[in-house]
């Protein structure tokens, strides 16, 4: 559209021109209007309202020309009068461009800068979004922080300073952040706050983490208000743009009420295992205690001596056997006191078989295949016989219609690649295979981890404790071997037993030396403490029958009385536990504090090998497994007298 506003002065200056033709006013006036007139309408108007002003202003010219308006020199030729009209014209409609080019620059820029203004107002609204967004996140992670108990700190490597420590860490401890981070902001911290015994922990944590690991421990917190609280921590280091470990930052949780709840379910489990061993066992126990009453029942209606002699070999062996399923139940629990003697398994599974193929029926074949040179191992004879014995009766339950079982023996040599790649938790060596296979059932692969478990049994109520695989299992830790089952449903079942073998060359067999039961006693002098009457009764009749001079004593504190008032005594015998004060190994502390050179035995029904070790005794002191058999104690007696004597001499 046209922008007549600045056409109209150029119309206005032609009109005043018109005029002063016929008033004689001076003609150059309306020249200077219009070229005025022409220069405001292109710049002001645009390109369309300048090339009007132009052509109006070039009609002008033409019309000033022709009418012979004004002198000659001001409109001159006809060439200066076209030349002067085209600058008119381009001079307006160059004046009408720039302007609308300024026009259309300027709108471009009010545009984009409403674009940038409707930008940045909705930039501003999405920020104030997320910003409210991020808020509530927090809001709502410190919200759970505070409800699951999780704290947060971080400690400077360099000053050892506590650097960050939010209100849950430090109520781990019943204080304040500011408490703790002053109480622990030290390159020796103050660690009066964790249990004594588990500060260790914390050294070797912080130990790690500053050679770059990352550690996750738990340990015992002392709480002024709630005492005891089991605090677990999970610690990663920092590390800067070198790599190196600048500082230590983690999380931690207060789980004594999980660790309570345990503790609670061991003991549930504790009580329903003792209701469990009870059914499960108690057949076995009333069977060798009616084998050991009905034999000593018929002695007493027997006139000859000379028959009791079958009668009383009968019930030793039940005894005997007695003590193995004691033993036994020890060593599930890992308590047993084994006695290892280097063996030959190729030796033991033949001896072993001898009588215990009697447990197999006649549908079921026995085939061995023991390896030649086979190395020797160390481990304890009564619990390998035992072991042999409780997988050929697994054997023998998995076939109740007859099949095949087979006994294996190889060497064998365990490098790292074969563990990586087994997954095995065993240390590389030297080992002594033992495998024994059935053609039985087979075991379901759901049920594979559950055999080692104790009390565990699919068979029929009265037919198996379900202890006899865990007894194996926990004699084979303890001998620091290994246990693996394979096997297929409908195909059969191999267990396989890894013992390390020994790298000692096996002592000649040398003829037992009965001298030593047989020397002179010479009046030797024993004290014995003992608080079950029976036993003590029996032991001392045993020993004066073999003419030694025995003083008994009901507890560990009666018998240090007696050796204060008479410390002449050749010979300690002592139970381990006992009522009182003094147990047997404090008892023989106390008594070597007086006698340092008195030799001690100790009997136990409970050999932990805990309570004996430790507390100032020797290596050299015997300890016997109750019941001990006559030739046991005696040869144990007279072997240690012996030692004592030659020691003196």
């Amino acid at each position: 559209m046209i922008k007549l506003t600045w056409v109209l002065p150029t119309i206005l200056a032609v009109f005043f021109v018109e005029i002063t033709v016929f008033t004689g006013v001076a003609v150059p006036v309306p020249f200077f209007l219009i070229i005025v007139c022409v220069v405001i309408a292109g710049s002001m108007g645009g390109q369309r309202s300048g090339l009007i002003a132009g052509l109006i202003a070039s009609g002008f010219a033409f019309k000033s020309y022709l009418v012979g308006f004004g002198p000659a020199s001001l409109t001159g030729g006809l060439l200066q009068v076209a030349l002067g009209s085209t600058l008119f014209v381009l001079l307006g409609t160059l004046l009408g461009r720039l302007r609308e080019q300024r026009d259309i620059g300027m709108q471009a820029l009010r545009e984009k800068q409403q674009n940038l203004e409707a930008s940045l107002q909705s930039e501003t609204v999405e920020k104030d979004k997320q910003a409210a967004l991020v808020s509530e996140g927090e809001a709502r992670l410190r919200t759970a922080i505070r409800i699951a108990r999780i704290g947060h700190f971080s400690y400077d490597k360099v000053t050892g300073k506590c650097t960050i420590c939010s209100e849950q860490y430090a109520g781990h401890f019943g204080l304040t952040p500011d408490e703790y981070i002053a109480k622990i902001s030290s390159l020796n911290p103050d660690l009066n706050h964790i249990h004594e015994d588990d500060r260790h922990i914390i050294l070797n944590a912080i130990e790690r983490l500053n050679e770059g690991e990352d550690q996750v421990f738990e340990y015992r917190a002392l709480h002024p208000d709630l005492g005891i609280r089991y605090i677990s921590e999970i610690v990663e280091p920092v590390f800067n743009d070198n790599g190196k470990v600048v500082a230590n930052t983690g999380t931690s949780i207060d789980v004594t009420d999980l660790r309570l709840a345990e503790m609670r379910m061991r003991q549930l489990q504790r009580i329903e295992a003792v209701g469990t061993l009870t059914g499960g066992v108690a057949h076995d126990f009333n069977n060798l205690l009616a084998i050991i009453l009905g034999n000593l029942e018929l002695c007493l209606e027997m006139d000859r001596e000379d028959d009791w002699k079958d009668l009383i070999e009968t019930s030793i062996n039940a005894t005997k056997r007695g003590a193995g399923l004691t033993k036994n139940l020890l060593s599930f629990s890992r308590r047993a006191h084994l006695e290892p003697a280097q063996l030959n398994l190729n030796q033991e599974v033949q001896k072993t078989m001898i009588w215990g193929a009697r447990v197999l029926p006649e549908n079921i074949a026995i085939e061995t295949s023991l390896q030649a040179g086979l190395w020797d191992v160390e481990v304890d004879e009564t619990s390998m016989e035992s072991s042999i014995i409780n997988i050929l009766l697994n054997a023998r339950d998995a076939m109740p219609n007859g099949g095949k079982v087979t006994i294996e023996t190889a060497n064998m040599r365990i490098g790292e690649e074969y563990l990586h790649e087994r997954a095995e938790d065993i240390e590389p060596g030297r080992y002594v295979m033992l495998a024994i296979s059935d053609t039985g059932h087979g075991i379901p692969s759901d049920k594979l981890e559950q055999v080692f478990e104790p009390f565990y049994t699919d068979k029929a109520v009265g037919m198996g404790s379900g202890l006899g695989l865990s007894m194996v299992h926990g004699f084979i830790n303890q001998s620091g071997g290994a246990i693996r089952i394979y096997s297929e449903v409908g195909v059969g079942t191999t267990f396989k037993l890894y013992f390390k073998a020994t790298t000692q060359a096996k002592a000649s067999p040398l003829r037992e030396q009965h001298e030593h039961l047989n020397l002179p006693n010479e009046g030797n002098k024993v004290l014995m403490a003992e608080d079950e009457a029976e036993v003590m009764r029996i032991l001392e009749r045993t020993l004066v029958g073999a003419g030694y001079s025995v003083t008994t004593a009901g507890t560990g504190d009666e018998a240090l009385e007696i050796f204060k008032v008479n410390p002449r005594f050749d010979l300690l015998l002592t139970d381990i536990v006992m009522p009182g004060s003094l147990q047997g190994p404090a008892l023989a502390k106390a008594i070597r504090s007086i006698d340092p050179d008195i030799p001690c035995i100790f009997l136990s029904g409970y050999a932990s090998e805990a309570t004996v070790h430790g507390n100032g005794l020797r290596p050299s002191d015997i300890r016997l497994m109750k019941p001990v058999s006559r030739k046991e104690l005696l040869g144990a007696v007279a072997k240690t007298l012996h030692a004592a004597k030659g020691k003196d001499e």
